[in-house]
């Protein structure tokens, strides 16, 4: 029984009106490895007649060839002993087939296919051009590298640049979205469990089979085989070959090291390779720079924006070899006591995601910023600032088990007008445990401040 698709209706009903188009069409569709991008595909092209084909890691021009051409032929000819020679044959077959009916053609993760036939891109563009341009194709290219899909599929530089007709960037999941998989877990878990999977559906999946938070981090994260124990090695070794320098920089970032002079000195990495490292990390959508945000804040280094990857190298792999022997009691505790402050911090991030996604304002920029407070004499951080089309927005996220009270509110206000002064602003505060009287009365009687609760979040019914 196949698997049911959660989220994905906005990419589903893109991707079915280029199908009712009955034009030739060329789609791209990108992002991190374990998003969905295949489940995506395969969920869309169901029912359809096409050929679907997945690229090898490191697999030679030849092994790639034998295998799309196998593919090729199961979906031709209804069986594999219709050997074709070349891409070039296997083309050829596929736009006669396209000639009079609908059908597509999919590329899955077409950088690996490209690292063995240099030619591939080059040979798309002219079959494009002056091929299949001419029939009911939808041309499919899937992959999970950013920088190559941008770069060689995307970017001007590129044979193909300007000949796509819709390109799909597929991102995690939305805390509403993780909700969906965890039906019978309460609010608390569901949270846990989408900033420890940083919302990728294929991680979920696995907390899934449990039924509570502590039992599903147990099991994956710090039992030996548990596949989110495995997973970070797993991905790493999907995307470079030397493993050990990611894993050691990723370390140094989770406890709290993010100027690479000082991750170079702690690693014995020379200031290049951590640089060049970083840069490839952030092509993964792993790490971010954090910079200042319309000239206001101090910026704050680098920091590691994917959920997994933030709870794995703070808790997981400084333990790596104890779990792996089955001693990982130690390590699930030390976790599980600081699971909390864990959440309340990564949190920030969907808070800042749903502000972006629910809200009526033009949002031109967004995120954290630290700032100096010269009152306080310290450094201080505000978990939203942006900048609006009518003015600048400013938030807080307190994930805590008390309800927020209108002493939050003036502390945001204080730090408002350090920022921006008498700008025009709009207040967002974010409560897991709601909102007391004096702070509902207030937000009631203006129209800049905009309470969430975990509710609207995680859009949970009261009931649930």
């Amino acid at each position: 029984m196949k698997e049911k698709l959660i989220g994905r209706e906005h990419e589903i009903s893109r991707l079915e009106k280029i199908w009712n188009s009955g034009k030739f069409e060329f789609v791209v569709i990108y992002g991190r490895r374990r998003v969905g991008k295949s489940f995506l595909i395969e969920s869309f092209t169901e029912g359809k007649n096409g050929v679907y084909f997945e690229a090898i890691q490191d697999g030679s021009k030849e092994t790639q060839l034998r295998l799309m051409s196998r593919s090729a032929a199961l979906a031709l000819y209804g069986t594999e002993g219709a050997a074709f020679t070349d891409c070039i044959s296997i083309f050829d077959a596929i736009a006669k087939k396209a000639e009079n009916e609908r059908f597509f053609f999919v590329i899955d993760e077409i950088s690996y296919l490209c690292e063995a036939n240099a030619e591939i891109i080059g040979l798309l563009q002219h079959y494009v051009d002056t091929v299949f341009k001419r029939t009911k194709l939808v041309l499919i290219l899937s992959g999970s590298s950013r920088r190559f899909i941008e770069e060689n599929v995307l970017s001007s530089q590129s044979p193909l640049y300007g000949r796509r007709t819709e390109q799909i960037k597929l991102f995690p999941f939305s805390p509403a979205e993780s909700a969906k998989m965890l039906p019978a877990w309460n609010i608390d878990d569901i949270a846990t469990a989408h900033v420890i999977t940083g919302g990728i559906p294929y991680y979920l999946n696995f907390l899934a089979r449990h039924s509570n938070i502590a039992e599903a981090i147990k099991d994956e994260f710090f039992t030996p085989g548990g596949a989110l124990f495995t997973e970070a090695e797993l991905f790493m070794k999907g995307v470079y070959r030397k493993t050990s320098t990611y894993g050691t920089i990723l370390e140094e970032i989770a406890g709290g090291t993010n100027d690479v002079n000082k991750i170079s000195g702690k690693t014995g990495q020379s200031y290049a390779n951590v640089s060049m490292a970083l840069s490839s990390l952030s092509s993964q959508q792993i790490v971010a720079k954090r910079e200042k945000i319309e000239g206001h804040g101090t910026g704050k280094g680098w920091e590691i924006i994917d959920g997994y990857f933030a709870f794995f190298y703070r808790f997981v792999h400084p333990y790596y070899s104890l779990i792996e022997r089955g001693r990982g009691e130690a390590a699930f505790s030390n976790a599980m006591n600081r699971l909390n402050g864990f959440v309340s911090k990564e949190i920030e991030s969907s808070f800042r995601e749903y502000v972006l996604s629910a809200s009526h304002l033009l949002i031109s920029s967004i995120g954290s910023i630290d700032f100096p407070n010269p009152i306080q004499k310290r450094n201080e951080e505000v978990d939203l600032f942006g900048k609006a089309d009518d003015g600048w927005i400013i938030g807080e996220c307190k994930w805590q088990n008390s309800p927020v009270h209108i002493d939050v509110f003036a502390q945001l206000e204080a730090r408002k007008q350090l920022l921006v002064g008498s700008d025009k602003t709009h207040f967002f505060i974010l409560s897991k445990a709601g909102f007391g009287s004096d702070m509902a009365t207030l937000a009631e009687s203006r129209d800049d401040i905009h309470l969430i609760t975990a509710e609207e979040l995680f859009e949970r019914s009261q009931a649930q």
